[in-house]
């Protein structure tokens, strides 16, 4: 086999279009993978983050040695997170479940001249230790490139900082392994 080239082994994804999310862990065959997003989530600039942790080495030495006589490793843990700047009730349920949040509607009461008044709706959620098994698919700007994370293992918090950014859910996870956890494609040319 020849050497293959720098030119020959390149495949960059970057320049990051979208982010769908399907509630299920998308399924791979040899020949097929079929993906039904349920969200084109609006995603913050750059807070999509995903690394896998380098892995941890473990050394076995003998004596009069300066090398290793053998060696092992456990692979790192991937950490995953990225910010969706909204609070539409959709978000919501996806990050904390649908009996977690409750629709309201109606009259809001309140002392004269503040923001009472009648025909308000919106919801109420109550924060639980839940998490969110999905698949991300990550979309390139050209749209010819995905990478698609099977099994992400997700939680939720909300974020407000001070500096001016509207409130947003935070989701910060993991993979939890069952195989084909990352997933490159690019499409083909017509």
């Amino acid at each position: 086999m020849a050497i293959q080239k720098r030119t020959d082994l390149k495949l960059v994804v970057d320049d990051f279009n979208s982010l769908l999310i399907q509630k299920t862990p998308i399924q791979v065959t040899t020949n097929a993978i079929t993906i039904t997003p349920d969200y084109d989530m609006p995603v913050t600039v750059d807070t999509l983050q995903t690394s896998g942790a380098e892995p941890s080495l473990t050394h076995y030495k003998v004596i009069g040695m300066d090398t290793d006589w053998t060696s092992s490793a456990t692979a790192g843990d991937w950490t995953i997170s990225f910010t969706v700047p909204t609070l539409h009730t959709n978000v919501l349920r996806f990050a904390w479940g649908d009996d977690a949040v409750k629709e309201i509607t109606g009259d809001f009461t309140t002392y004269e001249g503040f923001v009472g008044g009648k025909e308000w709706h919106g919801v109420a959620v109550t924060f639980n230790k839940k998490h969110v098994i999905c698949s991300l698919v990550i979309v390139n700007g050209s749209k010819d490139k995905l990478v698609i994370i099977r099994n992400a293992k997700l939680w939720a918090n909300i974020l407000k900082d001070a500096n001016g950014d509207p409130y947003a859910v935070r989701f910060t996870g993991s993979i939890e392994s069952e195989g084909d956890d990352l997933i490159v494609l690019e499409k083909n040319a017509i």
